[in-house]
């Protein structure tokens, strides 16, 4: 192994020792006269710089790119695709050089966050090298001149240059030097300095000069490498990395106090992750005598130091307090960066947005891909359109050797003369006599297709009331199919793959129209049964609005295929799968400047409480000064308060409690119209809230919830359609992005408003749905209890005041649907069971690290069931369900229930009993009824038909006996 290999894995391993373990090592080591870390205001060794990368052999540059600065970026994950080496050397109009732009545009962003720019005069910026800094930050907003300094003659001609070919001469002056003797003048509002520390010689100096030339009350900005052990690594010696106690000496010793710090070393060793770096550098032919091949091994190996925690990448900045004495500067100081924060946690880092990815080839068919796998008999049970595709896709199930069972809307339920059905939509008892008689004998359904969706019509005439109804009809009939799959008393070992169609429901790539929009809903749903159901296979296609020749070929491939997608689009012949994506678009120049209008009115409907008494609130904050707040109940007490105040600070608020948007707006715009300016946006935050898991839902239950997002959100729709609107921005819930048990009804709502986002897009409108997580009140202990229960499964609740710095970057030029959460993808994906992520999630699946169960967990207990002891499976069973029990419940591992104790005894509700069955079922590939986890049967019995099902490869069957 090479030597940086080496330092690479030390790095790592030294790293992963606790602090005790470490600090003994080093004073052995230290003992034994390993070399120390040079004082701060000793001579330093030069950090060898990136820029290396851009030169050509003896010294030339290469040609200017994109983006190309000589320093490290930040990216959120590591991207498999992208290499940093081959990246430095690619086209402008390449995508790595497009991806090493975005991270260097996410550094820069993020370095100068808590800096107000635009109130600067005179800015210096330190170790400038060759320009690249000074001229990105004099493109930003603000008329602030910039000194840049360097000790290096050839890097000031090179940054001159890049002056003039930027035409920056009037605002960019560089300076060499030592800048602690004639340097430039006093008086700086801002010093900054990127990676800067590694090119000074000597750094107690430069901060002694930092210090008298920074104003007080001036801000240090510092973007860098800092080791966190006070041990000399293996090949990094020659790194000249300054440590974080060095650090706080020098900005205690001149008086700089921290102010704000973020460690992006996780960040920085993704920008550094290059798992073929050996054949890319033989791509180029950089031989290891290079100095260019030898500076991409020696970050190499500071990205394994990174990642290993050896190393911090800190992005700070400190204010000038000349008051403070150093020992009190430096108390200050240890406290703020011991207390550093991860870059992660920085609000820009929640925001995300599902996206449609193209993929090129086509889905391999079942057999194909699983040889070994029996043969099961092709009985389609398909729930027929009157478009005719249920008839093209019976000829393809029939030349395949299968048969289809067609099921029509009926007013009765009965069984006709070819075999079809009819069924009654809104009658739950009839879905199940269906499924109870299409499943009796052999050859059940092997697949269910639900096609009642494409009958939906189009949405532009109908009325609020109409398309409530339409709605609700196309989910009740999903709900009720659903319910009737889980509940049938059928006994086959394998559940059938249940198939939702749509037709225009989706808009793929920003582009097209939505004459679908119906179907939308649908999709919610569909997330909502393959949440709590995965043993349904619930899988979700959209069709091309217009059809096309190849549709049902394309469709027939996707019934047959044998992959994990469960989100699919078909346009043009081509395959679109959805994923959810970082949406990375933060405008840092623009953050805190968004301001509404004073001569203009704004309607927010569930404005009396909860988030769109937030969001009114912070509306007057931002200039509005007439708002219309509705609120579907009385006012409570709070929000009364919060009304006062707004009105406090001169804004006109129209308060009324009591009144529907699905119902009462022809009172409400008449209002506005006669009393107030001109409307010119909506926030429609209304919401109802009637939760329960699908097994308990009604189409009743699910009417409640539509009353206030659907209808409302198309009566507001209708009623400002040829109005001229700002925006037009619905508001809810993160888990119609994430999914989530109990809440299919508000997933199946909040659907239609991502849906009707697109919808008004596409006739040129504004329009965009908003999905948050949990917000927090700082001073809500309640609220902080819940907030690090759900940190440990990856997702935290958002404090207020941090989620509305966030709301200002979601409205106006943000995709039409973006979620916002702050999510902690390794402990998120870890919670997760089984070993096989969800597809929609495939682009953090590098996060998801060790420790994930899945088919290993399987095998192991299949192994001990049926090759050892009937006493030695059944406690192997047994334990394993008793951590799971304990998981649910959130009991710790120290705290495993008793095998006596029911679920009941431990507060296991039916939320609780969807996650574990989910949870057994995606780990042991077996199906334990729902009501088998709610019958008050003790853990030995239930881990005992466990045992059984594991034994002889079978689920228990839904009526059977546990």
């Amino acid at each position: 192994m090479d030597q940086e290999g080496q330092g690479r894995i030390l790095a790592e391993r030294l790293a992963a020792l606790s602090p005790e373990k470490r600090a003994l090592l080093e004073l052995t080591l230290k003992g034994r006269g390993a070399p120390k870390q040079a004082p701060a205001t000793g001579a330093q060794g030069v950090r060898p710089s990136l820029g290396a990368l851009f030169r050509e052999p003896g010294g030339g540059q290469a040609p200017t790119r994109a983006g190309a600065f000589p320093t490290l970026a930040l990216l959120p994950e590591a991207v498999p695709a992208f290499s940093w080496v081959l990246a430095t050397q690619d086209s402008p109009e390449g995508e790595q050089a497009r991806l090493l732009a975005q991270a260097h545009r996410e550094l820069r962003g993020a370095l100068f966050r808590g800096v107000e720019l635009t109130a600067c005069e005179h800015v210096l910026g330190f170790g400038c090298g060759e320009g690249h800094e000074l001229v990105a930050l004099a493109a930003r907003p603000g008329k602030f001149k910039i000194v840049g300094h360097t000790s290096s003659p050839g890097e000031a001609e090179a940054a001159r240059e890049l002056v003039r070919a930027r035409s920056f001469e009037g605002r960019i002056g560089i300076v060499t030097g030592a800048l602690g003797q004639e340097g430039p003048e006093t008086g700086f509002d801002l010093a900054f300095g990127l990676e800067a520390l590694g090119q000074a010689e000597e750094r107690g100096p430069l901060f002694a000069a930092l210090g008298a030339r920074v104003r007080a009350g001036g801000r240090l900005v510092i973007g860098d490498l800092f080791s966190k052990m006070g041990l000399s690594l293996p090949h990094l010696e020659r790194m000249a990395l300054p440590t974080v106690e060095e650090l706080i000496q020098l900005l205690s010793a001149n008086r700089f106090a921290v102010v704000d710090c973020v460690d992006a070393a996780r960040e920085a060793a993704n920008f550094l992750h290059d798992a073929a770096m050996d054949t890319h550098l033989e791509r180029l032919q950089w031989k290891p005598e290079d100095a260019r091949a030898d500076a991409a091994r020696t970050y190499a190996a500071i990205g394994g130091a990174l990642r290993g925690g050896a190393v911090a990448y800190l992005l700070l900045t400190a204010e000038k307090r000349p008051e403070l004495d150093p020992a009190q500067a430096e108390k200050l100081n240890r406290e703020r960066l011991s207390a550093a924060r991860f870059y992660s946690e920085l609000p820009h880092n929640w925001l995300y947005a599902p996206q449609w990815r193209a993929v090129a080839s086509p889905p391999r068919p079942a057999r194909d891909a699983s040889p070994e796998a029996p043969a099961r008999p092709l009985h389609f049970l398909v729930f027929a359109d009157k478009t005719g595709l249920a008839a093209e896709l019976s000829r393809r199930v029939g030349a395949a050797g299968g048969r289809c069972t067609f099921v029509h809307r009926g007013e009765e339920f009965r069984r006709n003369e070819d075999g079809s059905y009819g069924v009654p939509l809104r009658n739950p008892e009839a879905f199940l006599r269906l499924v109870d008689e299409v499943s009796r004998g052999e050859a059940g359904p092997s697949q269910v297709l639900y096609l009642w969706g494409l009958d939906a019509p189009k949405p532009e005439e109908l009325t609020v009331g109409q398309l409530q109804d339409e709605t609700l009809d196309a989910c009740g009939g999903l709900l009720y199919l659903t319910q009737a799959l889980l509940k049938g008393s059928a006994s086959t070992a394998v559940s059938p793959s249940l198939w939702v169609l749509t037709r225009g429901a989706q808009r793929v790539g920003g582009s097209g129209e939505v004459p679908g929009l119906l179907g939308a809903p649908l999709w919610g749903l569909g997330k909502a049964i393959a949440y709590e159901h995965p043993e349904l296979d619930c899988r979700r296609i959209d069709l091309e609005p217009g059809g096309g020749e190849e549709e049902v070929g394309q469709l027939w491939s996707e019934l047959r295929a044998h992959d994990h997608e469960d989100q699919i689009s078909l346009r043009g012949g081509h395959r679109h799968v959805l994923r959810l994506a970082r949406y990375r678009q933060w405008d840092w120049d623009g953050a805190g400047r968004l301001q509404f209008r004073a001569d203009a009115t704004y309607l927010v409907t569930g404005g009396l409480g909860g988030l769109g008494l937030l969001i009114a609130r912070w509306m007057v904050e931002r200039g509005a000064r007439n708002l219309v707040l509705l609120g579907r109940k009385r006012a409570s007490d709070v929000s009364t308060d919060e009304v006062r105040e707004m009105r406090g600070r001169g804004a006109t608020i129209v308060s009324l409690a009591g009144v529907s948007v699905d119902s009462d707006l022809d009172y409400v715009m008449a209002g506005i119209a006669k009393r107030m300016p001109p409307l010119r946006g909506i926030v429609h935050a209304a919401t109802e809230v009637d939760d329960g898991i699908l097994v308990h839902q009604t189409r009743e239950r699910f009417g409640r919830v539509f009353s206030a997002k659907v209808a409302g959100a198309w009566n507001l729709h209708r009623w400002l359609a040829g109005r001229e609107l700002d925006f037009f921005h619905a508001v809810s819930s993160s888990t119609s992005l994430m999914g989530a048990s109990g809440q299919g009804n508000h997933l199946a709502a909040t659907a239609f408003l991502d849906g009707l986002a697109e919808y008004r897009r596409a006739l040129g409108l504004p329009g965009q749905s908003s999905n948050w997580g949990a917000w927090a009140q700082a001073e809500d202990e309640a609220m902080q209890a819940l907030d690090a229960r759900m940190r440990k499964r990856g997702v935290g609740m958002m404090p207020s005041q941090q989620a509305l710095v966030v709301m200002e970057q979601v409205f106006g030029q943000a995709p039409s649907t973006v979620g916002v959460m702050p999510i902690h993808w390794p402990a998120f994906l870890g919670s997760l069971p089984g070993d096989e992520l969800s597809p929609l999630f495939a682009d953090f699946g590098s996060e998801a690290g060790p420790g994930r169960a899945g088919s290993s967990t399987r095998r192991e207990l299949v192994r001990r069931v049926r090759g050892g002891s009937r006493e030695e499976g059944r406690g192997a069973v047994l334990t394993w369900f008793r951590e799971q029990v304990a998981m649910t419940l959130e009991l710790g591992s120290a705290q495993l229930p008793e095998p006596e104790q029911t679920l009941h005894e431990l507060g296991l509700d039916s939320l609780m009993g969807v996650e574990l069955k989910k949870r057994i079922h995606t780990e042991l590939r077996v199906d334990l009824p729902l009501q088998a986890l709610l019958s008050g049967k003790s853990i030995a019995e239930l881990a005992g038909a466990l045992h059984e099902a594991l034994r002889s490869g079978v689920s228990p069957a839904p009526g059977a006996q546990v």
